[in-house]
């Protein structure tokens, strides 16, 4: 039994030797249809992150179209109080110069 076991390693060994240039391509193959796999599994999860970092991307540009028009307004707040005051004299009014009116 042990011989034949030997006999049997003898000729595989001696297969593999007679063929092993298939062997080698064999072996490429394989490995080429692993780093193929890889391959796609890195770019399936770039485009994923690509995708979200687009989205966070439009809301980044949504908040600052709206700090520029928030901006904006206030400035034409402080604009209006200083042509206000400058201009035609005007001032905030205080408790003692406000006069409460009722209506009937």
């Amino acid at each position: 039994m042990t011989e034949s076991r030997d006999n049997l390693l003898l000729l595989i060994v001696a297969d593999l030797r007679r063929h092993f240039v298939v062997v080698i391509f064999a072996i490429v193959l394989l490995l080429s249809a692993f780093y193929n796999i890889f391959l796609t599994h890195e770019t399936r999860k770039l485009a994923t992150e690509k995708e979200h970092l687009a989205q966070q991307k439009d809301n980044l540009m949504i908040e600052w179209q709206n700090l520029l028009i928030e901006e904006h307004t206030l400035d034409e707040h402080s604009r209006i109080r200083r042509i206000a005051k400058n201009k035609l004299s005007m001032a905030q009014p205080t408790k003692n110069n406000t006069v409460l009116v009722e209506v009937p």
